[in-house]
Parts: C-alpha cells; structure tokens; sequence
C-alpha cells in the first residue's frame, strides 16, 4: 500500500514531519509502558496533546485520498475542536464511569484543545504552504 498520493502536480504523503513525530511519540510512550519505564510529561500529557493533530491529519489524508480525489483536504478549525470535544467526553467523561484504567482529568481536556490549536495554526500552516492550499 502507497502512503503517499499525486493529485495533478501535487504529492500528498501521509507521512509528513509532523506525523511522523506523533507517531514516534506514541510508539516510544507504549514501549516505556510496556517496560515500566515512565517518561514524565510525555508519558502524561503528550501523547493526550498529540491526539486531535495525529486523528486530524489522517483523517484529512484519507478524504483527501478517497473523496476529493483532485485536491489535498484539510479540516476546518471547528472539526478539529469538536474531534477535542468528543475525546473529551468520552475519555474524561464517560470512560471513568466504567473503568478504572481511565481517570478523569482537566489537564488531558486542555491538551486536547491545545493540540487541535497546534494543528489548526502550526501542522496546517506547514501543509498549506507544502502543497500551496
């Protein structure tokens, strides 16, 4: 399977810097988990940080892929936001309700927003200017 996609005189990848990093982040976060190994912050509040960004630009790469077809799509702010709505409800919210692996926490809620701020004005900047959006 091809991670990268032509779009006229456009190359979209999947693999940009950015997700590469979150990707990265998450894999060394579950390998210190799996060691017992923390890594402080990242281990805490990172990889609830990189959420919203990671989700956002898979999800733009698949529609760009599968839908659009001709042009590399990027969300709108407000689905970025809602995507931190939802995890925050589910995961700060209703989860701890049902489980104990799952602890409400107000900071895991500012990362989220955080990170649909850092791929609206940070990841989104480097795409629109990579492919001229």
């Amino acid at each position: 399977m091809r991670f990268n996609h032509r779009f006229g005189s456009v190359n979209v990848k999947l693999f940009d810097p950015f997700f590469t990093l979150y990707l990265l982040v998450w894999i060394a976060v579950k390998i210190s988990r799996y060691y017992d190994f923390s890594i402080g912050i990242v281990n805490g509040y990172l990889t609830d940080f990189l959420a919203v960004p990671a989700m956002s630009h898979l999800g733009s790469y698949l529609i760009s892929v599968f839908y659009f077809k001709q042009n590399y799509y990027t969300y709108p702010i407000s689905y970025s936001l809602l995507s931190a709505v939802v995890l925050s409800a589910l995961l700060e919210g209703i989860m701890p309700l049902f489980s104990t692996q799952y602890t409400a926490d107000f900071v895991d809620v500012v990362c989220y927003f955080s990170g649909a701020l850092f791929y609206e004005y940070i990841h989104k900047f480097y795409l629109k200017k990579r492919y001229a959006i």
